[in-house]
């Protein structure tokens, strides 16, 4: 759980300086170049490591159904940056997280009925989700509603819901037995073809040539570590366990919109956040009186 919640500080750091760059930068050759160098970074590691990143046929759907939706839920997640409040963007994705999870996960790996506690949280996080959706659009966030700002949030959602079926494939891949490396090394194909058909080839070295320290930034602090650090939380928790430490990544993002200019503290933001967090910590409390 220690490595979720690292996973929670380093991305919340991380899509906030996100926003603030890409208020001026090409977004789609950003993002292609961001995800190459995750990509490259992944298989290097695999390779040195020693595991072997070649797929089984067993495995073959698995890994086509994860790289279509971690390329919806990163280019989702990166674009809602871009229009709206980080705070609120990814209060969007972890107050869907739990609940599409929670009944994805008792779908797919037949777990049966979920305990009321799990039940009660997700309806809750689901309420806390919709107050978010009226903060945006009543002026009450920290930026102002603009012509794009509903764009931003309806890909945040869809963000929201692509994350909690990737949960779920990346724990059927490890129960398959691959690795984390295998997985990480494999994932983001999909995200690279669809961002070589929206980005303009033509201004790729340009944009290189200008901004390559701030992509590296955005493809290290954005992905690169904070996958590290989510994929072995995932290995060793529960899908539901892990989006409800990230449910407390809200609050974490609305501290580091202190250090972005652009953004204005919004009492309203905060008291979503600290709802998504009290959710999340009481039921984590309620697993862990089952457990104990």
């Amino acid at each position: 759980m220690l490595l979720v919640a690292l996973y929670v500080l380093v991305s919340a750091a991380g899509d906030v300086y996100a926003a603030a760059y890409f208020q001026q930068a090409n977004v789609w050759i950003t993002l292609l170049l961001s995800f190459a160098i995750v990509s490259v970074t992944f298989n290097v590691l695999a390779h040195r490591e020693g595991v072997a990143v070649r797929v089984g046929k067993s495995s073959s759907l698995a890994f086509v159904s994860l790289n279509c939706v971690t390329a919806i839920s990163w280019i989702g997640l990166f674009v809602g940056l871009k229009y709206a409040e980080p705070a609120i963007v990814v209060t969007f994705m972890v107050a869907l997280g739990p609940t599409a999870t929670a009944w994805l996960n008792a779908l797919i790996r037949g777990q049966g009925r979920l305990p009321k506690s799990d039940v009660v949280a997700s309806v809750l996080i689901a309420a806390v989700g919709s107050y978010m959706v009226w903060i945006a659009a009543s002026g009450n966030a920290g930026i102002e509603w603009g012509p794009r700002s509903s764009l931003g949030i309806f890909l945040a959602i869809v963000a929201g819901l692509s994350l909690s079926l990737t949960s779920i494939l990346v724990k059927l891949l490890f129960d398959r037995g691959l690795s984390s490396r295998q997985v990480l090394a494999h994932r983001f194909y999909g995200a690279i073809l669809l961002l070589l058909g929206l980005s303009d080839h033509s201004s790729i070295l340009q944009e290189l040539s200008q901004h390559w320290l701030a992509i590296v930034m955005i493809a290290l602090s954005t992905i690169v570590v904070p996958l590290l650090l989510v994929q072995e939380g995932i290995r060793r928790v529960e899908p539901f366990t892990v989006n409800m430490v990230l449910s407390t990544a809200p609050i974490i993002t609305f501290l580091f919109q202190y250090f972005d200019s652009r953004i204005v503290p919004s009492f309203y933001t905060l008291v979503g956040n600290v709802l998504i967090s009290a959710i999340a910590v009481g039921n984590l409390y309620f697993q862990y009186r089952r457990s104990a």
